[in-house]
């Protein structure tokens, strides 16, 4: 009350200024008061030493702003503050984000999702959610990866406070296959890593593809002694994957081809091998000096690649439920995975 009653002679000089300054004064009574600790969320309190003079409404108005899209981090919010004629140093305004529940993240790569593909992803999703984890043990998933000499780039940040679903501005849109030096195919199974072919020049056209087939899938079939008949083998429909010369293979190999073009196209969050290409460019990157050659990148991929084990592959195959659950949730968007 005395705060109050030493204002109340300049309240003529208080109404004459900007909105958000009154605001910032308001703010400033209130604090210490019981209605403030009781009614305001914790989220919006400082975290000890000097008072935020960003009111309340002005740090909801930030966070609508990062939540929507429409700030991308503290650079956009400093330039909001200072609309405002509330100067914050660049340092400032990230701890006052902090302090609000936010923190950088980098930008989430997902693959380019078109209108027509959301509803087809949805529909898949949804004809599968009832297998178990025992079920997708007999998938073989598939797919080829290209591999860097150099390595990759970086992703970018975006500003967060945990939101569960994907918006478009936390994500950066990017074509699979934009680029690399050897593509590197494989499968995944639930007893172990499958064996690979590494193709060092060109891409991989239909003839290639079977030859791929006939090689490293059938040998990793029968290392493992899985029946055909009782696996399912996936892939992605690329045009090599639905050719009439990869169809006749499969037919005369034993496999149902109907069930191996039930993938939904623009789909890769769906194939837990993802996370295994990731888990092996984490391991190429971690050594000391690059590959010079193609060669020398093809034996370090072997070498990793074997590394890894059957509780490997299972962790990210036993992961088909939550994603088809993620696919789900964003309406055939794009997920976390």
């Amino acid at each position: 009350m005395r705060n109050a009653v030493l204002l109340q002679p300049s309240y003529t000089l208080v109404r004459s200024l900007p909105v958000e300054l009154q605001n910032s004064i308001k703010y400033l009574l209130l604090q210490n008061t019981p209605f403030f600790k009781k009614f305001l969320s914790s989220a919006t309190l400082p975290a000890g030493g000097r008072s935020s003079f960003v009111s309340v409404s002005t740090q909801q108005y930030i966070a609508r702003r990062l939540q929507n899209g429409r700030q991308d981090g503290p650079k956009a919010v400093q330039e909001y503050l200072r609309s405002i004629e509330i100067d914050m140093s660049l340092s400032g305004v990230r701890k006052l984000l902090k302090r609000m529940g936010f923190k950088p993240r980098r930008k989430i790569k997902t693959n380019f999702i078109s209108k027509k593909n959301k509803p087809l992803r949805l529909a898949w999703a949804k004809k599968h959610h009832h297998l178990t984890v025992d079920q997708w043990r007999q998938w073989v998933f598939s797919d080829k990866t290209r591999v860097n000499l150099w390595g990759s780039d970086s992703n970018p940040y975006y500003w967060s406070d945990d939101g569960d679903i994907l918006q478009p501005y936390q994500t950066e849109p990017h074509v699979e296959e934009d680029g690399g030096s050897v593509l590197f195919w494989d499968c995944i199974t639930a007893n172990n890593p499958g064996y690979s072919t590494t193709v060092m020049d060109g891409s991989v056209d239909s003839t290639v593809y079977v030859d791929i087939l006939q090689t490293s899938l059938l040998d990793t079939l029968e290392y493992y002694d899985m029946n055909r008949n009782v696996i399912r083998f996936q892939q992605d429909n690329a045009t090599p994957h639905t050719s009439k010369i990869t169809q006749d293979w499969f037919s005369a190999n034993g496999f149902i081809f109907e069930t191996i073009r039930d993938w939904p196209a623009q789909s890769p969050d769906l194939n837990p091998i993802e996370h295994v290409w990731y888990q092996l460019k984490r391991r190429l990157n971690t050594y000391p000096t690059r590959p010079t050659t193609k060669g020398e990148l093809e034996a370090r991929i072997t070498s990793e690649w074997y590394k890894f084990t059957k509780n490997g592959c299972l962790k990210y195959i036993d992961s088909m439920p939550a994603r088809i659950k993620a696919v789900i949730r964003s309406g055939g968007g794009p997920t976390r995975f």
